[in-house]
């Protein structure tokens, strides 16, 4: 069984890299179990709190890939051996933090008996001997590595200080700096978290450094960056500018959100704005066919996106005219009215037929063709005449002839139109589809060739004999200025973005009224938001308009358009529409950095997000006992990873660097939306180390994650959250605890709340609220659920319950409180009285109910020592009605029947003197209405109490035995 994150790499790896995909099948799981939730960088202790969070797990992870892919530019490549010793020596090489972690003492450098000591205790837990059975012989070797990987901090290089009679290094002194600097190499990269940090800070030098001493001195580190992120379209210049550098021989090393990090030659030209302009708007429009990525073009044949289809016919959305000039929409047309043009059973071209003039035998030959062909050909040879040849007979007679129809329909009757629409097209369409021999069914793909070679034919006819209008796309031109102010590549000197450029085109923008990007304010040029394009309503985001000021409609720059229209197509949500279903956003950085092979496995996770099942969660977790590291076998496929599956294919949506997804809901309400987020953003930094910011705004909050510590960040998150009394941002160390809260409350809602396939999520808030308020309802809910059921709990329940009232607890005083004293009550009273469990809860809870009843009836002057007295009267009447196996004391027949009378006597009496002392005086104050109002609960407290102590003692001997 692989875990997801197995899965990933494993298909994104060189099917030839078989000692790495060793590694990751033996090492990794034990890695995301023992280092998960270890910090490596950042955390909450006082110390490293100024740290964006990184955890051990991805630490290790992306510095040993980024060691290992430079391996393989060596002139002499790592043997067998010395590629086992650079994952073993990189996984322990931060044991430090491993040991601070457990709050243990990390050895001095020169104590190396001590270092080897640590080093063998954790390999054992990292399951070194499942990766290589000969690690114990190279452990001098591991523990040279793992020591001096940083150069500076506790280094010991010094070869004969590790060696005595009893170990001795294996490699000699070559051999070990070499992998030395591999290991300095990625644990130095691991720590960056800008592409410019190779210009701008110490790290760049000492990276390069590196590469000097491993012979790699002839090649160079460049890097790009966009100082921005919008989402897919910044995605989409990212992944073009990797494919346009790859063609200069640069090798993309380390990815972060802004960028890449390249190991390029030394004498590399310094590339082209222009070339990359172009290219850039090149892979939006056509994409890329070897990395699987459609673009644009593609994703609007099917006429969902970039096309209005209303009851007066097909219209081009402004913004679509722009992408494409009239030739490539032409091209285009085509699928798209194969597309929507769907009435198959009810096709328009009978009816129009009926209004024309015809005789008998040709309408008869007509209707054989008057079907849905008939009408997709009529509607688009009209469409096309009316928006780019309107009045050119010369279109008129290509039509005819390609058809071979000139000499059967003449110019005159193509022309016939009553009430606006033109019926001898219809007429020419039903007799070419009347006479042709292709295959007529409505999805023939035959006749789909034939449109599509019919468009084409248009265009080249028409763009031959210069009959199209100039194409005018000022998106373009917004791109490329976009591409000039935004983007940075090594080696151009470009002046940064002036505030007061900004603010003067903000201001201008206000004093004449134009319209405001209301995502961006005046950064850009802006226009008013069209229908077509956006995804929320016209009206649903404010725009910065002047108070009084007579504009309705809010704007939108030509780059949050596009951006619109990518989410459009690539996510297939209809434009307007999305707000409807509560989307929140998930965008997703890397802690610090992606290594290539972790870059391209978040890609692929991103598109699994959608299929996590919370009923298959809160079941696989109960089923753990409760131990979020199961989770990490989340979303397990039947087949078994391949490697290479995944090597180099993306999907738009998939595309890493600030990895971006949402997730709907049929609810109508904020819980609802925020249900499944919640919880996909914990899980997220605890399987794959990445940092997490959820919300409902379609713009990211960050443009970084250099912008924000924390491992998770929720905005606007719903109710329940802060209710539970977690916070909207939460650390690494954090996590943990913050997901298993979350857990219980939603296991509890599902088991005690829900009507399969129901979750009822929207009562969510309620469920949250009555057990933050009083833990005892978490029994009051479950014993609720189980009454409805008919049945009593069984004894996983019980354990199960009773654990949840313990976790929701731990940060309440209260809480703590009444969950001992609820075992206090039960225990005292079991030494005088038990029933069977298989007993009814009134049998089980006779003394509580008794004493409750007897605290709740007495006058209110009563003294309370003689109600202490009056009812342990009563309850020990109740209690000698009792079956004698029942009382344990009385059954006692060691001890003579007086004594035994007396200590019963005496039991009761402690039990009602607790009843009436601790619970009614001490936490209901002696409040007669708050503990009639508290009954119930408390009932249901102690039946849980009394079966789980129960199931304590039962337990007892078979620890014993």
């Amino acid at each position: 069984m692989y875990t997801l994150l197995q899965n990933l790499l494993i298909e994104t790896l060189d099917e030839e890299e078989s000692i790495l995909r060793e590694f990751i099948n033996n090492i990794l799981p034990a890695l995301e179990r023992e280092f998960a939730l270890v910090p490596a960088l950042g955390g909450v202790e006082k110390n490293f709190a100024n740290k964006a969070d990184q955890s051990l797990l991805v630490h290790v992870l992306n510095g040993l890939l980024v060691a290992w892919n430079l391996s393989n530019n060596l002139a002499e490549p790592l043997s067998d051996i010395e590629q086992r010793l650079l994952c073993l020596g990189f996984t322990l090489h931060d044991y430090d933090k491993a040991l601070h972690n457990r709050g243990e003492e990390s050895p001095k450098a020169h104590e190396v008996s001590e270092i080897v000591r640590v080093c063998q205790k954790l390999a054992i837990k990292l399951d070194f001997p499942e990766f290589w059975q000969d690690w114990e012989n190279y452990i001098l070797d591991i523990c040279y590595l793992a020591q001096n990987t940083q150069k500076k901090k506790g280094s010991n290089r010094i070869a004969s200080n590790w060696e005595n009679d009893e170990l001795e290094l294996q490699l000699d002194n070559l051999e070990l700096d070499r992998l030395c600097e591999l290991m300095t190499f990625g644990d130095i990269a691991v720590h960056m978290n800008n592409p410019a940090d190779i210009v701008t800070k110490r790290g760049g030098k000492r990276l390069e450094d590196c590469l000097g001493k491993l012979g790699l001195d002839h090649n160079k580190l460049v890097y790009h960056r966009l100082r921005d992120s919008r989402g897919l379209l910044t995605n989409q210049i990212h992944h073009a500018i990797v494919n346009f550098t790859q063609k200069c021989d640069w090798q993309p090393i380390l990815y972060f959100a802004q960028g890449t990090v390249y190991l390029a030659p030394e004498n590399v030209d310094i590339l082209s704005i222009e070339e990359i302009q172009e290219f850039v708007w090149e892979n939006i429009i056509q994409g890329d066919a070897e990395s699987n990525i459609r673009g644009l073009e593609e994703q609007f044949r099917n006429g969902d996106v970039g096309f209005i289809r209303s009851g007066k016919g097909l219209k081009i959305a402004p913004l679509t005219r722009e992408l494409f000039s009239p030739a490539q929409l032409i091209g285009l047309l085509p699928d798209v009215f194969i597309g929507t043009v769907k009435n198959i059973k009810n096709p328009a071209t009978p009816k129009r037929l009926e209004k024309l003039t015809l005789n008998d035998e040709k309408r008869k030959f007509l209707e054989q063709g008057a079907d849905v062909w008939s009408d997709r050909l009529a509607e688009l040879i009209i469409f096309v005449q009316k928006e780019f040849f309107a009045g050119n007979e010369e279109y008129i007679n290509w039509i005819l002839n390609r058809l071979n129809l000139q000499n059967e329909i003449s110019l005159e009757e193509t022309k016939i139109q009553k009430g606006g629409v033109n019926y001898g097209w219809y007429q020419a369409a039903a007799s070419y589809i009347a006479k042709t021999e292709l295959d007529r069914h409505p999805n023939s793909e035959e006749l789909s060739k034939f449109f599509q070679e019919f468009g084409e034919g248009i265009a080249e006819w028409a763009t031959e004999n210069s009959l199209l209008p100039q194409h005018q796309n000022p998106t373009y031109q917004a791109v490329c200025d976009y591409l000039a102010d935004y983007l940075e590549i090594s080696g151009w000197e470009r002046e940064s973005i002036k505030f007061t450029d900004e603010l003067a085109a903000y201001t201008a923008a206000k004093f004449k009224n134009k319209a405001i990007c209301s995502l961006s304010s005046g950064e850009f040029a802006a226009e008013d938001q069209l229908e077509s394009v956006v995804l929320f309503k016209q009206q649903q985001y404010s725009n910065k308009n002047a108070l009084g000021g007579r504009r309705i409609k809010r704007g939108i720059s030509k780059i949050w358009s596009l951006e619109m229209m990518m989410r459009q197509a690539y996510w297939a949500v209809p434009a307007g529409k999305l707000e409807d279903q509560r989307p929140i956003f998930l965008y997703i950085f890397p802690a610090y950095v992606y290594s290539p092979q972790t870059v391209r496995a978040i890609g692929r996770l991103v598109k699994k997000i959608k299929k996590i099942n919370l009923w298959e969660v809160c079941k696989q977790w109960r089923k753990a006992e409760m131990k979020f590291s199961q989770l990490q076998y989340l979303l397990e496929e039947e087949k078994e990873p391949k490697s290479g599956r995944y090597q180099n294919k993306y999907d738009l949506r998939e595309l890493p660097f600030m990895a971006m997804t949402y997730t709907k809901t049929r609810g109508n309400t904020d819980t609802d939306a925020w249900v499944e987020p919640a919880f996909i953003s914990l899980i997220l930094p605890i399987l794959f180390g990445v940092k997490v910011v959820a919300t409902p705004s379609p713009d990211p909050i960050y443009f970084s994650d250099e912008e924000f510590l924390e491992s998770v960040r929720l905005d606007g998150v719903a109710g329940f959250w802060n209710i539970l009394g977690l916070k909207n941002d939460l650390r690494l160390q954090e996590l943990e605890a913050a997901f298993q809260l979350l857990l219980i409350a939603y296991s509890l809602h599902l088991e005690t709340r829900s009507s399969p396939p129901d979750a009822k999520w929207q009562a969510l808030n309620g469920t949250v609220r009555e057990v933050k308020t009083n833990v005892l309802n978490v029994f009051a809910l479950a014993n609720k659920k189980l009454r409805a059921d008919k049945r009593d709990a069984s004894n996983q329940e019980v354990l199960r319950y009773w654990k949840y009232a313990e976790q929701l607890s731990v940060n309440s005083e209260r809480g703590r409180y009444l969950m001992e004293l609820m075992k206090k009550l039960v225990e005292e009273y079991r030494i005088f009285y038990q029933a069977s469990l298989s007993e009814s809860s009134h049998t089980i809870l006779l003394p509580i109910s008794k004493a409750l009843e007897i605290i709740l009836s007495v006058p209110q002057q009563l003294d309370n020592e003689d109600v202490i007295m009056q009812g342990s009267g009563q309850l020990r009447d109740a209690i000698e009605r009792q079956e004698i196996y029942k009382r344990p004391i009385i059954a006692n027949k060691s001890v003579d029947y007086s004594t035994r009378q007396e200590q019963e006597i005496t039991a009761i009496h402690a039990f009602m003197t607790t009843c009436v002392k601790e619970l009614f005086l001490g936490l209901y104050q002696g409040d007669r209405a708050l503990l009639q109002e508290n009954r119930n609960r408390i009932k249901s407290g102690a039946e849980f109490a009394y079966r789980w102590l129960a199931l304590q003692e039962k337990s007892k001997p078979e620890t014993n035995n």
